[in-house]
């Protein structure tokens, strides 16, 4: 999908804004359409949902207005009608707005509310459909909604009720065949559980409940329509859950094929909007990620310092960069600072490592200098063999990185060292990232600024280790300087890549499975 594509169905104009009802699908983050991420890619205003995979945001253009307003249960960011309202302001400002929302915008998504309102005031509205949860959780539970042999049809109902108005017609529900799904009906599961059962429906009914379907913490419980209760609270479910109530839920251990084997889980704490490449590699390894994130990565935008190195940047000889965030960012901000592309004609490149190469030739340049061993003193050391009195160097990276190699690299040439980004702690973490930890056999820690990350957000270094031991979790270090930092936090270091990379990370765990090398 391209921004022509987008756009000629558009029927839009300079002077007339338009919306669009997006659905991200159920949370999974490749489980969104071309064509959603294709609007994404152009919005002006993004207005987005809780339930959402964050890493979507990423999609969105340098500049674009994002708007939080999630709701959960009672509890809303902003109430229905101000939503509505929003739309409809950043629209009348002749501006692009894409409203993401979870699943698919009109099953139990109040898109269709929204749409009507901004339709009867002269909004253009355009709705791109997403992958619904009451399909797609299912699926990823080993649980087809429709199977020939036992179900011919599938009914999906909200399973969310005020205290007034539960208004489901058991009689009729307990009558149908085929398979009966209730979204958003977690804390209501013995409201219908009990109705259904008290209009006749049978008590071995096969039944499931799905928690946080499609992500990487997905967990099932399988029952009855008599115990599933009780056997979801037995499991420690948490919602958003899906229920699933029939006898496709007999498929469930020929089909299951994404819910973690023991002994395989992987926690990834990188930045949740740059988890995705990790978490492919470990599936392609048949891993599997259990992912919470506790750092967050934030660009400073274009400063004065950016804008003025970005107009400059014909005077450098050397383009350093230290990550693939600080690629993407750098690109970012020279798009964003209108940069023309022949500044790049004599420049030279530098990276750190393998994947931070990756993302340069994505952008259209090869490297010209990268070091044996995935280290700023190893790619200090490199350089200073070749830059010359006369080279200048533009090294744009992290705000917190330390000092060692600019110092190493001024001894030969000038360098402007730029911070572009930074890297905040996800402080409100500590629950999750401890529920998480009992579903994890390895973590592995890729910087230093994610073991700080991991021992802030779980609650200081002495409960950090006592959780990872108390939950028998090997530690995995990508590299020394890591392992310096996890072992400067009383962190046991279990395993060291010796291949820098996400890569010698996933192949170090295969090789510590295979070996049964557990102290």
């Amino acid at each position: 999908m391209n921004k022509a594509t987008l756009e000629n169905g558009a029927h839009n104009n300079a002077h007339n804004g338009k919306v669009w009802l997006v659905g991200a699908g159920p949370g999974d983050y490749g489980l969104i359409t071309l064509k959603g991420l294709a609007a994404i890619e152009q919005a002006e205003v993004l207005v987005y949902d809780r339930l959402i995979n964050e890493s979507l945001l990423e999609h969105a253009p340098w500049g674009c207005e994002k708007i939080y307003v999630g709701k959960q249960a009672a509890n809303h960011a902003l109430p229905q009608p101000q939503i509505n309202e929003l739309l409809y302001q950043k629209a009348s400002q002749g501006r692009r707005v894409v409203r993401l929302k979870g699943g698919d915008p009109y099953v139990f998504g109040r898109g269709g509310e929204e749409g009507v309102y901004l339709a009867e005031r002269g909004v253009p509205v355009e709705v791109i459909p997403g992958i619904t949860s009451s399909i797609a959780g299912p699926a990823y539970a080993g649980i087809p909604v429709t199977h020939r042999e036992c179900a011919s049809s599938f009914h999906v109902f909200t399973g969310n009720f005020k205290d007034d108005e539960r208004g489901l017609d058991f009689a009729n529900l307990a009558r149908l065949e085929g398979t009966l799904i209730f979204l958003m009906g977690f804390a209501n599961l013995n409201y219908i559980t009990r109705g259904l059962l008290a209009a006749g429906k049978p008590a071995d009914t096969p039944a499931a409940v799905i928690s946080r379907a499609t992500t990487n913490r997905q967990r099932t419980a399988c029952g009855t329509l008599a115990d599933i209760e009780e056997r979801a609270a037995a499991a420690r479910l948490a919602s958003p859950a899906i229920t699933v109530i029939g006898r496709v839920v007999e498929c469930r251990p020929q089909l299951n094929f994404f819910e973690p084997r023991p002994g395989r889980g992987v926690l990834v704490l990188r930045d949740a909007r740059q988890s995705g490449v990790f978490e492919q590699k470990l599936r392609l390894r048949k891993l599997q990620p259990v992912c919470c994130p506790v750092i967050r990565i934030a660009s400073r935008g274009l400063t004065p310092a950016a804008q003025s190195a970005i107009e400059r940047l014909a005077d450098y000889t050397w383009l350093i960069f230290t990550s693939p965030n600080g690629v993407k960012i750098f690109m970012e901000l020279f798009k964003a600072a209108g940069g023309d592309l022949r500044a790049f004609g004599r420049l030279k490149f530098a990276v750190i490592g393998r994947a931070t190469e990756q993302v340069l030739r994505g952008f259209g340049f090869a490297a010209d200098f990268r070091p044996a061993k995935q280290v700023s003193d190893s790619l200090g050391r490199g350089l200073a063999d070749v830059l010359q009195a006369d080279d200048s160097v533009l090294l744009p990276r992290s705000a917190i990185a330390d000092n060692r190699l600019s110092e190493i690299l001024r001894e030969k040439c000038p360098v402007n060292d730029l911070p572009l980004y930074d890297t905040h702690i996800c402080r409100e973490s500590a629950a999750e990232l401890k529920e998480c930890l009992a579903g994890a056999a390895y973590v592995p820690f890729t910087s230093a600024s994610t073991v700080d990350g991991f021992v802030q957000a779980i609650g200081g270094a002495e409960i950090a280790a006592a959780a990872l031991a108390e939950n028998a979790c090997r530690t995995v270090a990508i590299g020394p300087v890591t392992a310096k930092r996890m072992a400067e936090l009383g962190l046991k270091v279990d395993l060291q890549a010796a291949e820098h990379s996400l890569d010698g990370i996933v192949n170090l765990i295969l090789a510590d499975i295979g070996g049964e090398n557990h102290d």
